[in-house]
Formats: C-alpha cells, sequence, structure tokens
C-alpha cells in the first residue's frame, strides 16, 4: 500500500481506475517453500522505485485468497 502523496505510482486499470501495484511469484518458484518465495519477491521489492513509498507488503495465496503475512 503506497503512502499518501505518491497516487501518480499507481497504476490505471482497465475501468480507469487506479490500483497498488501488484507482483507475482513465477510459476516456476510455486513449489518452493513459501518463506522463501516470499523472501525473494521481498527482495525484488526492495530493488523497485515503490520501496521508499510505501507503507506496508501484504504477501496473499492467489489461489485461495488467504493472507499470509506482511512486512
Amino acid at each position: 500500500m503506497l503512502k499518501n502523496g505518491n497516487s501518480e505510482l499507481k497504476l490505471k486499470t482497465t475501468n480507469n481506475r487506479y490500483a497498488n501495484p501488484v507482483w507475482y511469484s513465477p510459476l516456476s518458484k510455486n513449489r518452493k517453500p513459501i518463506q522463501l518465495i516470499i523472501d525473494s519477491m521481498y527482495k525484488r521489492f526492495e530493488k523497485s522505485i515503490y520501496k521508499g513509498v510505501t507503507n506496508k507488503v501484504i504477501f496473499y495465496n492467489n489461489s485461495t485468497k488467504e493472507l499470509i503475512t506482511s512486512k
């Protein structure tokens, strides 16, 4: 979730609304332990332009919509 004042970093959706950026784990990594997947996704996030302007990073299971963890 982006901090206030950073709306220009949101992504425009197909219905002309704006959404926070989302990353997905590559399918080839799905058989790895969940903590390894989270750690590698968080490393990618830390190298992105969003690192300094983010309040919280939330990890969900996309199949079950279940919250896994947040940082």
